[in-house]
């Protein structure tokens, strides 16, 4: 019986840590660059396609071009890089590196 309960309990608490397509549909730019296989085109990808689209179920990034089983995986396991995607330094160095393109002409 005991360990009836506590295989239930597992069960339920993988659930519990697993993303949704609910959770996908909120979670913000820097959240998502967290996820293994989720780089800057990826998560941008995801973006506009949460813009134009409500994700209903996780299996609707296969839509995303560059989204395969594997990162779908991960995006469902909530799998983690070893350092995550700042999407605030990225934009930074975009203007710097516009602002240098312009000196430089």
């Amino acid at each position: 019986m005991f360990s009836k309960v506590v295989i239930g309990l597992m069960v339920i608490g993988s659930f519990a840590w697993s993303m949704s397509a609910s959770m996908l549909q909120t979670v913000s730019k820097n959240e998502l660059g967290c996820i293994k296989g989720l780089g800057v085109k990826r998560v941008k990808a995801i973006e506009e396609y949460r813009k134009n689209n409500q994700l209903n179920r996780l299996d609707e990034l296969l839509n995303i071009k560059g989204i395969g089983k594997v990162i779908l995986k991960n995006i469902e396991e909530d799998r983690k890089k070893k350092s995550c995607t700042n999407f605030d330094q990225v934009d930074k160095k975009k203007k710097e590196s516009k602002k240098k393109d312009i000196k430089a002409e």
